[in-house]
């Protein structure tokens, strides 16, 4: 593309007055915007490997003498089933408890420090040789996988436009699914074998915390949510943000961007959770509740 053709498309840029949010569902589908989806989706990869791990490890930590095939009564920690209840219980409390962080400090932080919380959560977990300590650190990876599950369907929605969000969040849902078949396959390989004197459970676990190698190669290149950042009235960076991806769309994809719609301005009155449960939002809010199911029934 001519220099020429780049500044007369960027000249098509919105005028100030148009809202950010105009801006963003303005931008078309490019390979600036799926190269955005699929470094979230990597992260989301990590996360759900972790997720679907239990299944495949308890086994070797039977195996291994750590965990009893049974539970002796219902707060009992020696078994598998105190082991999957920990994980599910540090991921109940990390989406309830702790789901509001990604709004108070920015998805692209948030994003981040989760990431590397339950990645070296699950490093510490290899490294436990008793049953309480264990189901402890998966507690505690639990909360991490808790706010990386809800950051990451916030952040991808705010990125991608609105006539993309379908085809996006599908995309991302297979490459973060793509980790249940690895972690299968990882665990088929090394639960039954102890390479290099390593118990095969304990390498299926430092497989999955190799997710914090990645974490600050992707963070270097993703934005903060525009979205966000306008919405807690960093306007100037937000503007930063939206324009630099215009360029990028114009100047590398050779895409033209289409006139923004104007919106009506967003109301700057704060929602309360027990919204969810308004005659208007109520069924979404059980539909959803019901469809979406990351690990319950795997875990």
């Amino acid at each position: 593309m001519s220099l020429a053709m780049s500044e007369a498309m960027l000249d098509r840029r919105a005028p100030p007055a148009v809202s950010v949010a105009a801006r963003m569902d303005r931008l078309p589908s490019s390979r600036t915007i799926w190269r955005l989806v699929l470094l979230l989706s990597i992260g989301g990869f990590f996360e759900y490997y972790e997720l679907f791990s239990s299944a495949y490890l308890a086994p070797g930590l039977v195996h291994a003498g750590i965990l009893t095939p049974s539970t002796q009564n219902f707060f009992g920690m020696t078994g598998v089933a105190g082991f999957v209840g920990a994980l599910f219980l540090g991921l109940w409390m990390g989406t309830i408890l702790f789901g509001f962080v990604a709004d108070r400090f920015g998805r692209r932080a948030i994003f981040t420090w989760s990431l590397l919380w339950y990645s070296a959560a699950s490093a510490i977990s290899a490294l436990q040789t008793d049953a309480a300590s264990l189901e402890v650190w998966r507690f505690i990876t639990g909360l991490g996988l808790g706010v990386e599950l809800v950051t990451i369907d916030a952040y991808l929605s705010e990125l991608v436009s609105k006539h993309s969000r379908g085809r996006a969040f599908a995309f991302n849902q297979s490459v973060q699914f793509a980790g249940v078949p690895v972690v299968a396959f990882v665990s088929w390989l090394l639960v039954p074998s102890a390479p290099f004197g390593v118990e095969g459970w304990r390498w299926v676990l430092l497989v999955g915390a190799a997710g914090a190698l990645p974490a600050w190669w992707i963070r270097r290149h993703i934005p903060e949510s525009p979205r966000w950042l306008a919405g807690r009235g960093r306007l100037a960076e937000a503007e930063t943000v939206v324009a630099q991806l215009e360029t990028s769309i114009v100047q590398r994809d050779g895409m033209v961007l289409p006139e923004p719609i104007p919106q009506p301005p967003a109301s700057a009155k704060s929602g309360r959770v027990a919204e969810i449960w308004s005659r208007f939002y109520a069924p979404r809010t059980i539909m959803l509740a019901r469809t979406h199911e990351p690990c319950g029934k795997y875990g």
